[in-house]
């Protein structure tokens, strides 16, 4: 009973009716394996459109067969897809971001493995909004299908990793196009810091502190370290004197409410504040990526405002991962000089300078320096102040010029400006030669561009390639090539487009077989006469598996990347499109096969077979694509391959094999719910009752032969299929049959002339 019977009166009670219905699982969901223009490697990624297939794979690629069967796929009515990209020799591109305070920031690397991520720009900026903040702003240009383009841009990052916009986080959660990693060593964080807004004239009598702080302006908030604000109320009569006294009261009284322990918190206690010319300085104590100050409102009579505390109200705040934060980008021009022997006279001299594409100017400076080091270091600095001292334009006055040491004392000079257009020249003035002598007249010189991350690499690979087989079956343990779909739930049909290696085609057949799916195999190319298919599908080229069918031959489309003239495609990509067009228009009892089933965007085959010639293909098991007549391209063959007629199989067909798939996953994803229920005939009724159900379904959709549920199908389990050892081992044994729809693979006209009727 559901409740215990206290008082008198109507009890509700709610009782299951035992139904529980078995929903048909997919039955064209398909996974691609091939190579492509971009994307993750071994990693299934599901798509439900060309369209986001270009978006995430990059659209079609002379080099991939795969991207032409994914586009062919959803033309002819798929609808849902997984896509594994394989690749040979992959490693991603990246980029090191520096620091503002020295070193390095961040490590940038494509997400995607391959020479695509060359192409993928970035740009830092300061965060406008947020103090020792950065903006990353991440696109992706491709060089020929504008479709690809895309931009991501990340505000207000921070280079702490306590902070909720901790720039590795956010990023790597939210970028499709890059990941990072922060390189940058903690030991160059700092104390962070608090600096208000000037607060007295240059005289310090003309504003006086005393003059902002009264009984309704005087309490604001401090938070050290991320710790809970603490309230400071600032007492106005302790403000006295000159301007400069104020200033010191102020910080007192700040110091002492900060770092008073009637707060309670002890890491406010290296919390100092301290007069800084006009200004006041609150600073954290001890450095570190969490070290900062930050000056909130008070909550009530609050003074922040008038004396400029906190970013809000025209204070600076400088948090201890300032020195952390990277660059701006994007790169500037540069100018990287042949290294400088040893021993060069350098005295000084002049040289001409071009910033930008701006005519030449001419600058000179002397050197001096004890050795070769020294001369190279003040060599540098006299060429960037005689530059910056031109003061022609901004880019002059962002010039730098750095030197090396020893065997790498060399000169690098950089614009002021960045981007597309930044660029640095030097060249001899007259028969001077200090450009020559500090190694600038033959330096290797760069224009600006947006920073690109670099080193993407991907090795090509063909089908003779000893490589191929790893690369496309891959390891189970690594979830690598084939066996990336074991992160897939469910997939019902698998292609390979292009790929016919026997060992590859045997192994996908095989596993399809485990995860009851149905692999479409691609005949070879080069098979391109019956005599050679026969010898094909006679030999051991193609697996003899009843969960794979083949088709033959190769078909004819149009190529959007050669002006729409004919390309030769692998034909399984097309056909999975049908498989699915029919599923959903017929069934997945129908064959999908014959003038109702045409591949759509085929406009020939590489091989025009006759009826004769499909004759000699057919009992073998091979999938003839015929090009008929008003109909077009139409696949002419529904057989496995163990459709030969001398094996003889239960599963010569390939509606047959599927709609057994399509039941056994259904039932076997419906009937979990059996498991550690009692073992006995309430359960089987049930059973019977559910499986029942959805057989009955199907016979009523046309599933099955027969006219009646009786001659369609039948579900058994009762204590014939279950016995008393079965219930005592804790199994429960469940016959389910079905009288499959076999395709009318052949019409038999039969004529007769009838002869005259003879009077009588």
């Amino acid at each position: 009973m559901p409740s215990a019977l206290t008082y008198p009166g109507v009890y509700i009670e709610e009782v299951p009716s035992g139904v529980r219905s078995i929903s048909g699982v997919s039955t064209s969901v398909t996974a691609f394996i091939g190579a492509a223009k971009r994307g993750p490697v071994n990693k299934a990624v599901r798509i439900q459109s060309f369209a986001e297939f270009e978006r995430r794979f990059g659209g079609l690629d002379p080099g991939s067969e795969m991207s032409y069967g994914v586009r062919q796929f959803f033309a002819n009515g798929g609808s849902d897809a997984w896509v594994v990209r394989v690749a040979k020799g992959a490693s991603p591109a990246q980029k090191t971001l520096p620091a503002v305070g020295g070193g390095n920031a961040l490590l940038v690397k494509a997400r995607d493995e391959g020479a695509s991520g060359n192409a993928v720009h970035l740009a830092v900026e300061s965060s406008p909004s947020t103090p020792g903040a950065f903006d990353l702003t991440v696109v992706y240009a491709s060089a020929d299908n504008a479709v690809e383009n895309r931009t991501e841009t990340f505000t207000g990052l921070s280079m702490n990793s306590q902070d909720f916009r901790y720039a590795v986080d956010v990023v790597n959660a939210g970028s499709e196009l890059v990941t990072l990693e922060r390189v940058a060593a903690l030991g160059s964080a700092v104390a962070g810091t608090s600096t208000s807004g000037r607060l007295v004239d240059g005289g310090g009598t003309a504003l006086q502190v005393n003059t902002l702080v009264d009984a309704t302006h005087n309490q604001f908030r401090v938070s050290v370290n991320g710790s809970s604000p603490v309230t400071v109320t600032l007492n106005p009569a302790l403000l006295t004197g000159t301007a400069a006294a104020q200033l010191t009261a102020l910080c007192t009284q700040v110091t002492t409410a900060v770092t008073t322990a009637a707060n309670g918190v002890t890491a406010l206690s290296g919390f100092t504040c301290a007069p800084s010319g006009e200004r006041i300085v609150m600073t954290s104590g001890a450095g570190g990526e969490t070290s900062s100050v930050r000056v909130l409102p008070g909550a009530t009579s609050d003074a922040a405002t008038r004396l400029k505390l906190g970013s809000a109200n025209g204070g600076v705040e400088s948090d201890g991962t300032a020195p952390l934060v990277p660059r701006a980008t994007p790169d500037p021009g540069k100018l990287v000089g042949t290294p400088i022997a040893g021993g060069t006279p350098m005295t000084g001299g002049t040289l001409e300078v071009s910033i930008d594409g701006e005519p030449f100017r001419p600058v000179s400076f002397a050197i001096a320096g004890a050795d070769d080091n020294a001369k190279a270091a003040d060599a540098a600095a006299k060429l960037q102040g005689a530059v910056r001292a031109l003061k022609s334009t901004p880019a002059y006055a962002g010039f730098t010029a750095t030197a090396g040491v020893d065997a790498d004392r060399r000169l690098t000079l950089s614009s002021g400006t960045r981007g597309a257009g930044s660029s640095v020249a030097v060249r001899a003035s007259g028969a001077d030669s200090l450009a020559a002598g500090l190694g600038l007249a033959g330096g290797a010189a760069s224009t600006g561009v947006n920073t690109m991350l670099a080193g993407g690499t991907e090795l090509g690979f063909g089908a003779d390639d000893p490589a191929f087989y790893s690369i496309f079956v891959g390891s189970r343990n690594d979830r690598k090539g084939l066996f990336a779909l074991e992160r897939v739930d469910i997939f019902n049909l698998l292609c390979l487009p292009g790929v016919t290696d026997p060992g590859v085609l045997a192994d996908a057949a095989a596993y399809c077989q485990e995860r009851r799916a149905f692999l479409i195999a691609d005949a070879k190319r080069d098979s391109d006469t019956v005599a050679e298919m026969v010898a094909d599908a006679s030999g051991t080229a193609l697996p003899k598996s009843d969960h794979a069918a083949v088709y033959f031959p190769w078909i004819r489309v149009a190529d959007p990347l050669a002006g729409g003239r004919l390309r030769t495609c692998a034909p399984s990509g097309t056909m999975a499109g049908v498989y699915a067009r029919t599923d959903s228009q017929r069934g997945v009892w129908k064959a999908p096969a014959g003038t109702d089933a045409p591949m759509v965007g085929v406009q020939g085959v590489t091989y025009p077979l006759t009826d004769a010639e499909n004759g000699q293909l057919n009992p073998l098991g091979v999938n003839c694509i015929r090009i008929l007549p008003v109909y077009g391209a139409v696949p002419w063959g529904t057989r496995t391959l163990r459709g030969a007629d001398a094996m003889a199989s239960e599963w010569k067909y390939v509606p047959v094999r599927r709609l057994a798939l399509y039941i056994e996953e259904s039932l076997y994803r419906g009937t979990k719910w059996v498991v550690f229920e009692p073992n006995d005939e309430p359960l089987w009724s049930q059973i019977r009752l559910n499986l029942g159900a959805f057989m009955n379904g199907l016979f009523r959709q046309g599933a099955f032969q027969g006219k009646s549920p009786r001659e369609a199908y039948f579900v058994k389990c009762d204590s014939e299929t279950t016995t008393q050892a079965d219930i005592n081992l804790g199994v429960v044994n469940i016959l389910v049959g079905f009288a499959p729809l076999k395709p009318a693979e052949f019409v038999v006209l039969r004529l007769q002339q009838m002869a005259g009727q003879i009077q009588t």
